[in-house]
């Protein structure tokens, strides 16, 4: 009977090792491409962030009236966020041709991972992933 019990034993913490060592089941949601940061930070310092990829929660501030985010492929686009300092922040990406973009509009929140090419706001920023937001985002510290 002892022999039994033994393998039995095994078995059980066997299964609990394999249990305990694997990743945490997928929330579905898309793994963060590059370091989350500061945005208030960022708007103050953006020169500091050139040549960086950034991801962060944005507001699309660009088209309306039905035109979808895929319209506008190859070209730039605003968006717009809210630091939590109040600052707004306005800025410009480019969505290169070819890039996977969601179906939505004017005013919809998303994800975006871009490269600061320049360090400005306004110009050099491309986007290299763009996903539906499913939640409030929380500014780094």
């Amino acid at each position: 009977m002892a022999p039994r019990c033994v393998l039995s034993l095994i078995l059980v913490l066997g299964l609990l090792a394999i249990t305990a060592c694997s990743p945490p089941p997928s929330s579905g949601k898309p793994r963060r491409q590059g370091p989350k940061i500061n945005m208030a930070h960022f708007i103050k310092n953006t020169p500091t962030y050139k040549g960086k990829t950034i991801t962060h929660g944005l507001k699309i501030d660009e088209g309306n009236q039905g035109r979808s985010l895929r319209d506008f492929m190859g070209k730039d686009v605003k968006f717009a966020a809210i630091a939590p300092n109040g600052e707004h922040l306005n800025l410009v990406i480019t969505i290169p041709e070819g890039l996977s973009v969601p179906d939505l509009s004017y005013s919809s929140d998303v994800v975006v991972t871009f490269i600061c090419k320049r360090g400005e706001l306004r110009q050099g920023n491309v986007a290299k992933s763009i996903q539906p937001s499913d939640g409030p985002w929380e500014d780094a510290d």
